[in-house]
């Protein structure tokens, strides 16, 4: 994987269509674990060469709780989805247009007009875009990895070699027999990084039909430290910056801490586009949270629940590039 890709990883949204139709011997049962990552990197690739420019509604709320609140406390985004063809990859950028049922600015449609309009210059746009929205997620830990198709990259041909994996078993999901095989990064440096440039190794389990490849479900973890932070803040050149207040405070303690994520993905089917879409990610962050009241230590809690509708295909209007 090059550095471009690995970069590229951080931001990656993508939706998986059905592989062209097969012959027996190609859906015949799957043997072992090579066969069936095969079959699901096959499936990744076509979809990737597929694509133009497709683009979802998410739904994502979230609940914090540490010892500062009694009860949770909850915030709601709407935000816009692109996911967009890039040579044979594919890129995902999220924009968020409401925040607890206000609009944030004149956002609706950004991402599109930016694809349509603008294809030479839009993926540095957009990824611009994608951080600036990041800052809406709560707790401790700073994230822009946090799109539901992120895990997909791993059983991309291109990437497989950086993971070990083994079945885990067999159940049954949407109606389809899968495999479980777990996953583990092995290779540096890693495709998901700190700002710092530090590798965050991720593990997790694939949810895989060995007939055909298709990925209905996926899980990801990852384990990393961090600087201890207040409530409501966030790491900025060893100040904590309180994002609603702007107020800055000094940094009470500076020393590194480890913290935990966990993201799991569920696949639907889109009858418009003929394509397996997200349909709910739920993911769960956990990290050190220092009272700004008592000063007292405690660990913040972070769950978050995403739901996608309203998937639609546009045709990007010239060559969308890298730069």
């Amino acid at each position: 994987m090059t550095a471009r890709h690995a970069a590229a990883a951080l931001v990656a949204l993508s939706l998986l269509m059905p592989a062209p139709s097969q012959t027996a011997s190609a859906r015949s049962a799957a043997q072992t674990v090579d066969q069936v990552l095969e079959r699901a990197g096959r499936y990744v690739v076509d979809y990737g060469e597929k694509m133009s420019l497709v683009i979802g509604v998410e739904r994502y709320a979230q609940w914090m709780q540490n010892a500062d609140y009694v009860r949770p406390i909850v915030r709601n985004l709407i935000s816009e989805f692109a996911l967009v063809r890039i040579k044979d990859d594919w890129l995902g950028f999220r924009d968020v247009i409401d925040l607890d049922g206000k609009p944030v600015g004149d956002r609706q449609d950004r991402l599109q007009k930016l694809f349509l309009e603008s294809p030479a210059t839009a993926v540095q746009a957009g990824r611009a875009i994608a951080n600036e929205s990041a800052r809406y997620n709560m707790g401790p830990l700073q994230r822009n990895f946090n799109v539901p198709t992120t895990a997909l990259f791993f059983v991309h041909p291109s990437n497989r070699g950086r993971f070990s994996f083994k079945k885990d078993g067999e159940e049954t999901l949407g109606g389809a027999q899968v495999w479980k095989i777990r996953y583990k990064e092995t290779s540096k440096p890693t495709i998901i990084r700190t700002s710092q440039g530090k590798d965050m190794p991720v593990k997790g389990i694939f949810w895989i039909d060995p007939a055909d490849g298709r990925v209905l479900k996926t899980n990801m973890e990852l384990e990393s430290d961090s600087m201890l932070s207040g409530a409501n803040s966030q790491m900025r050149n060893n100040t904590f910056e309180e994002p609603f207040q702007g107020r800055v405070v000094p940094g009470w303690d500076e020393r590194r801490v480890n913290s935990a994520v966990s993201i799991t993905v569920s696949y639907k089917t889109e009858e418009r586009l003929g394509l397996l879409v997200p349909g709910e990610m739920l993911e769960t962050y956990e990290g050190p949270f220092r009272s700004q009241f008592t000063g007292n230590e405690s660990v913040s809690k972070v769950n978050c629940r995403a739901t996608y509708s309203d998937f639609k295909r546009f045709e990007t209007s010239g060559r969308v590039v890298i730069k």
